[in-house]
C-alpha cells in the first residue's frame, strides 16, 4: 500500500458513489421530516434515520444515491 493511496484533493463540490461509506458532521435536522443534513463544501446529503441528537456530531454514513449535476444526494446512518 502506498503512503498516499487514500489521499484525495479537497474540492468545494465533492462527489460520492452509492454504497460509499463516509464520516461527516451532521449540520442540521428537520423534525418535520425526520431527516438530517450533511454539508460538505457545496455538496448536500440528506440523511435518513437521523435525530436532533446527531446534530454537530461526526456520524458514519452510507451514501444511497448521488446526483453529480446538482451535488446532492441521500445517505443513511450506519448502525
Amino acid at each position: 500500500m502506498s503512503l498516499f493511496e487514500n489521499w484525495r484533493f479537497r474540492t468545494s463540490q465533492p462527489r460520492f458513489t452509492p454504497s460509499e461509506e463516509i464520516r461527516a458532521c451532521l449540520t442540521g435536522f428537520d423534525p418535520d421530516t425526520g431527516e438530517g443534513t450533511v454539508r460538505i463544501g457545496d455538496t448536500v446529503l440528506t440523511v435518513e434515520s437521523a435525530s436532533a441528537a446527531h446534530v454537530d456530531q461526526l456520524v458514519e454514513l452510507r451514501v444511497e444515491s448521488f446526483d453529480v449535476a446538482s451535488a446532492t444526494g441521500r445517505a443513511a446512518l450506519k448502525r
